[in-house]
């Protein structure tokens, strides 16, 4: 049953905030409170029944969600690719001091027939990790064991509820300890749906609390699309995207919209009560995609802030930063909207290269953004504005509550691309600041896989580390343009400060997507990287497992005077100086020994010319 508009709103507000900063600034919308809404069922995970995790994808042509329209961003690219053709410029490297995240672990987050897009999201509460893509949820133990799968039509079924679910969105809450799971139901204004699921324990395989709200929020012709969530103290917060009936993503969209929802209530199964805020305007400009801010370290407020920019710009320094100043209890409850300008502009991504075919990159928009105090740091894709090939932007709006100032940073690989960034607080004690970034990568020499780097606010940003290699290029649908996105997931790990999980996108053999999740950790004193097959063609590692000698290639720059190689184990103690001595010549140098003598298990070596780290590699004994 649909309700009129009449029927469901009990009160409507129409606001008017006028302020003063930098900027002469207004902003108007409505706020309207919904009826209350009934659980549709309470689903069990464990007594979900998916033998065959059926699944169906169009072809056709690559789209954000479930529509095949390619019209407008087919256009924007083409206009991007001729305004501003790719180059091979020598990119100046931003990367400075800081050392790369080590690798823990890696597992395949979902095993069935892959979505398009991917879309793939993620939450952990340290014990049990949930993974989900289109069309697909996996709750896996942290080594990877799965503990159950299913399809998320077949979730959805179980609660009554029929149509083609898609754009999973997963959260966990730690001051409530926690699930959260929201995706979208249906294409069209006719049936289109947000489900929410609330866990009902910690146990994400036990009981889960089903609603549905309704997609069609204005009683017209548009459906919701493009979901993102966080929490607050009290509320769970989901801003969408309306877009009109038989029109593109990009032409039909109509406004956002954004609900709060008592999640206490969602927990225990309880009737919800959602506010709704719509018609939200900045200067006459309805603002999209707003992104909400997570917790950096799991610490709630009653507010909650968001990051908008102009997603289609082909060059733009603007990114509107809106408060929502309080719960969905409070009667004063308002939206403050600020224009901030960052130092460096962004714009709307090309393609990215494959080997064979192109990957879509959809637009500009803020995709990640963590809060942490005064403080927000976010990602998005972006036109690099040297060499005109897609990269990332790593941002920052410091004073968020008096006088937000904003800063951007360009991210690009040096023979790559990379798109669909994730970010993820890494401090350990009060006042850091640290992140590692987590992004896809791909280019015509290296099938498309996943990558991070670590960013700390004085040593700058890391080397970038191959968190998976793809071992195929992506050739899903009809045409060149295949789909690397819509968002990727990442998340702090509150059970191991330092840690964060993440879910990437890597090209198969099959030249299907699957999603890629890891574990990192900042980079610990004693060790530069854990991984071994980094990006530096200079260094070359075999064989790896070690069975008799272990072979390291690496350059030694010119004018170097001393070399000191060590062999390093898991604690981070040295086992042996293997080498230190005077250099002879510079190069390419190979070094080796023998193992006979170590027991097996897993070592680091690390090679320092002039008292300076340049190789640090791991290595495992069998």
């Amino acid at each position: 049953m649909r309700y009129t508009k009449h029927q469901i709103i009990l009160f409507v507000g129409i606001f008017l905030a006028s302020f003063t900063t930098s900027y002469s600034q207004s902003v108007t919308y409505t706020k309207e409170k919904l009826l209350p809404i009934a659980k549709s069922a309470t689903v069990n995970f464990n007594e979900i029944e998916d033998p065959y995790l059926v699944s169906i994808a169009n072809l056709e042509a690559p789209s954000v969600s479930g529509n095949s329209k390619k019209k407008h961003i087919t256009a924007l690219k083409e206009e991007i690719a001729q305004r501003y053709p790719r180059s091979e410029k020598a990119i100046t490297k931003i990367r400075d001091d800081a050392l790369p995240p080590t690798i823990e672990i890696g597992f395949l987050g979902n095993s069935t027939s892959p979505g398009i897009p991917l879309d793939n999201t993620l939450a952990t509460n340290g014990e049990q990790v949930l993974s989900a893509i289109n069309f697909h949820v996996a709750v896996k133990d942290t080594d990877g064991g799965v503990l159950k799968n299913f399809s998320l039509n077949q979730f959805a079924a179980q609660a009554g509820i029929q149509g083609t679910s898609f754009d999973p969105r997963l959260i966990y809450d730690l001051e409530s300890d926690r699930f959260i799971l929201v995706m979208l139901n249906g294409f069209s204004s006719d049936d289109t749906h947000v489900i929410i699921a609330f866990s009902e324990t910690a146990d994400a395989t036990e009981n889960w609390n089903v609603y549905r709200l309704e997609g069609n929020v204005n009683d017209n012709t548009t459906w919701t699309d493009f979901p993102m969530i966080s929490v607050t103290a009290t509320d769970l917060i989901i801003t969408g995207n309306l877009l009109r009936d038989g029109e593109t993503w990009q032409e039909g969209f109509d406004e956002t919209i954004m609900w709060q929802i008592d999640k206490e209530k969602g927990y225990t199964g309880e009737d919800i009560t959602p506010t709704i805020f719509k018609d939200i305007e900045y200067e006459g400009f309805r603002i999209r995609n707003l992104c909400p801010a997570e917790s950096a370290d799991g610490t709630l407020e009653s507010n909650c802030y968001f990051l908008s920019n102009r997603n289609f710009s082909m060059e733009s320094d603007s990114f509107f930063l809106v408060e929502l100043t309080g719960g969905v209890d409070d009667t004063d409850t308002e939206l403050i909207v600020n224009l901030v300008q960052t130092d460096q502009p962004y714009g709307a991504p090309p393609n990215a290269e494959m080997r064979t075919n192109v990957l879509q990159t959809n637009d500009a928009r803020v995709l990640e953004v963590f809060r942490l105090g005064d403080e927000l740091q976010f990602v998005g894709n972006t036109r690099n504005l040297d060499n005109n090939k897609a990269g990332i932007y790593h941002g920052h709006i410091r004073d968020i509550s008096s006088d937000p100032i904003g800063t951007l940073t360009h991210i690009i690989g040096d023979t790559f691309e990379i798109g669909y960034p994730g970010i993820s607080y890494t401090g350990v004690e009060s006042g850091d600041r640290d992140a590692i970034i987590s992004f896809n990568h791909s280019s015509v020499e290296r099938d498309p896989g996943v990558s991070a780097m670590y960013y700390h606010p004085e040593d700058g940003y890391s080397d970038m580390i191959e968190v998976w290699k793809g071992s195929g290029y992506v050739a899903m649908l009809n045409g060149s343009v295949q789909r690397w996105g819509d968002y990727a997931g990442s998340q702090r790990d509150f059970s191991n400060l330092g840690s964060c999980w993440i879910s990437g996108f890597y090209g198969s053999p099959s030249l299907l997507n699957f999603p890629w999740v890891a574990k990192l950790n900042r980079p610990t004193e004693f060790v530069d990287v854990v991984n071994v097959n980094e990006f530096s063609s200079s260094m070359n590692v075999f064989p790896n497992p070690v069975s008799n000698r272990f072979v390291l290639e690496f350059d030694i720059p010119q004018k170097s005077k001393n070399i000191a190689v060590s062999l390093i184990n898991n604690n981070g103690q040295i086992v042996s100086d293997l080498l230190n001595t005077v250099i002879t010549k510079s190069g390419l140098t190979q070094f080796s020994f023998d193992k006979s003598n170590m027991n097996a298990g897993m070592y680091y070596i690390r090679v320092n010319i002039d008292n300076q780290t340049i190789v640090s590699k791991q290595l495992i004994i069998k």
